[in-house]
Parts: structure tokens; C-alpha cells; sequence
């Protein structure tokens, strides 16, 4: 990060063994998968090197994301993905059995973690052994936020705090969590709960 850092502010750059300094005229494209905002706040990506790079954003939403905007859309998904995976004169019939087998097997806000590299996997288990076997991490964990419910159990700032942390980790940024919740974006910031958040990007 410091190297590049350097390089964007400075345009120069030395090869490699050598002292002399090169103009460099290049253009910077980044990509990640990982939240920037979160590892700012861990100290583990650079802010200074962040707002470099950030001049113009391009965000492609998640499978999951997609999907909660647009449930239709995974059996067209299904469909495309079929297709390619069994050719024209079996893509109906895996389309069939993995639609069936998808809403049967799995939970209806399966959050698939793997994007649609997971749901491709999961359609050529389906063609092959009839089955997919989400990767263990990813099994359904006890949702300890409805037992509390539930049971009235938990004082209302950690009700607020796991709710903030939840929204938060849906909706991907401090500004569209506190938009849901009608709340100060330092209120849902100050009120998420580090390890829950955690847990929750885990799986």
C-alpha cells in the first residue's frame, strides 16, 4: 500500500534495483471483494491510499443482494447458468430439478456467500449426484437475536446494538443502514457490535 501510495501521489516510480525516477502515466483500476470500510476502521487498509483511489466507484452488488432486490431473478439465473453448464437439450430439465431441489433444500434468504460461482456449483452437483452440500460455514446458525425476542431477554441497547449490526452487515454501509432504521449514521456506527459483525461476515 505505502509503494503505491507513493506512486499516485508522486506519478514517479524506480524500477526495481534501480535510483533513477521514472514518470509514470498510467491509470490505477482496483478491485475488491472485501469492505474497505471496515478495514479502515481496523487499521488494515490505508485511509490516505483509499481516497487515492476512490476518485470513481464502480459497486456490483452480491447474488444475495440481487436476489432480495429481485427474488424473480434466480430462476432466470437457474435457467442461464443450465444452459451453459448442459447444453440446450438438457437446460429444462436441470432447471426443473435444480429449482426444485433449491427451494426444498435450502432456506428461502440462503444468503449464498459464494455469489453465482456457488449457485453454478450447487446446479452441477445437482446434474451430477442429484445434491449440494453448502460448505459447512455456511450452515444456518441459531439466531440468538429472535430467541432473545422471543424470551424478552435482552436490555433494548444490546436489542439496538445487534439490530444496528445486522442492518449494517446487510445493507453494506453505515449511510444505507441508518437510512433503514431511520437513525443518525453515528448512532447505527457507534451501536454495531465489532465481534457480532464478525461472526456475521464469517457466515
Amino acid at each position: 500500500q505505502v509503494k503505491l501510495l507513493r506512486v499516485l501521489q508522486t506519478r514517479s516510480f524506480q524500477r526495481l534495483g534501480d535510483t533513477e525516477n521514472h514518470q509514470f502515466n498510467g491509470k490505477f483500476i482496483a478491485a475488491t471483494n472485501r469492505n474497505l470500510d471496515e478495514e479502515m476502521q481496523r487499521g488494515t487498509f490505508r485511509e490516505d491510499f483509499y481516497y487515492r483511489l476512490c476518485a470513481d466507484r464502480i459497486v456490483t452488488p452480491g447474488l444475495n443482494e440481487q436476489l432480495t432486490d429481485n427474488p424473480d431473478s434466480l430462476p432466470e439465473l437457474i435457467e442461464f447458468i443450465a444452459r451453459r453448464v448442459a447444453g440446450d437439450e438438457e437446460a429444462d430439465i436441470l432447471t426443473h430439478e435444480s429449482q426444485t431441489w433449491i427451494r426444498e433444500n435450502l432456506p428461502e434468504d440462503y444468503a449464498w456467500p459464494g455469489n453465482i460461482r456457488e449457485l453454478e456449483q450447487c446446479i452441477r452437483n445437482i446434474l451430477i449426484r442429484k445434491d449440494y452440500t453448502p460448505p459447512s460455514r455456511f450452515e444456518p446458525k441459531r439466531d440468538t437475536l429472535n430467541e432473545a425476542l422471543a424470551h424478552a431477554s435482552m436490555p433494548a441497547d444490546e436489542l439496538l446494538g445487534k439490530y444496528c449490526t445486522h442492518m449494517y452487515h446487510r445493507m453494506g454501509s453505515y449511510e444505507k443502514a441508518a437510512s433503514v432504521l431511520e437513525l443518525d449514521r453515528r448512532t447505527v456506527k457507534n451501536h454495531v457490535q465489532p465481534e457480532l459483525l464478525a461472526t456475521l461476515q464469517k457466515g
